[in-house]
């Protein structure tokens, strides 16, 4: 059994790909949960919980806002990692992270990071299309997956 589980919430499917990367790079593997096919986790069965989503217009999607507010007396019990996949770099990423997830997970948190994300507009609906055309002045895919962060996240929960 492994003893690590990764939870996530995606939309386009960038944040189930970030945490297929951080899977592979965890020395003792661990399960992968979609909140969207399992809203609830036996977490009692894991040392390590991972939690992770996208920012949408400066939130994080709701499942993992929920998940983390019906669970956090049992995180707080847990080795626990925070990540969120967002475009936003820098100090603007750490602003979303503090605002996604509260002061309690956060200070309990051994690694907490955003790895990036994705314009991916052949998945997005017409209005999120022309929102995120105008942000982003252009209408191509954009791939902007920080693999060395998710490595790193991986090499703390690996200690």
């Amino acid at each position: 059994m492994a003893k690590t589980l990764i939870i996530y919430a995606t939309k386009y499917g960038t944040t189930e790909t970030c945490a297929t990367l951080l899977q592979k790079h965890l020395q003792d593997g661990a399960v992968l949960q979609n909140l969207a096919q399992q809203s609830k986790a036996d977490l009692d069965a894991y040392d390590t919980v991972v939690l992770g989503g996208a920012v949408y217009a400066g939130r994080a999607n709701g499942r993992l806002r929920r998940f983390c507010s019906a669970n956090e007396q049992a995180l707080l019990s847990k080795r626990l990692g925070l990540f969120l996949c967002m475009m936003e770099e820098g100090d603007g990423a750490v602003k979303q992270l503090e605002q996604n997830y509260s002061q309690a997970l956060r200070e309990k948190a051994l690694v907490m990071d955003y790895f990036g994300g994705e314009f991916l507009f052949s998945k997005m609906g017409w209005l999120a299309r022309k929102i995120i055309k105008m942000m982003s002045k252009g209408d191509e895919d954009v791939h902007n997956i920080r693999e060395d962060a998710i490595k790193a996240f991986a090499e703390v929960l690996n200690r």
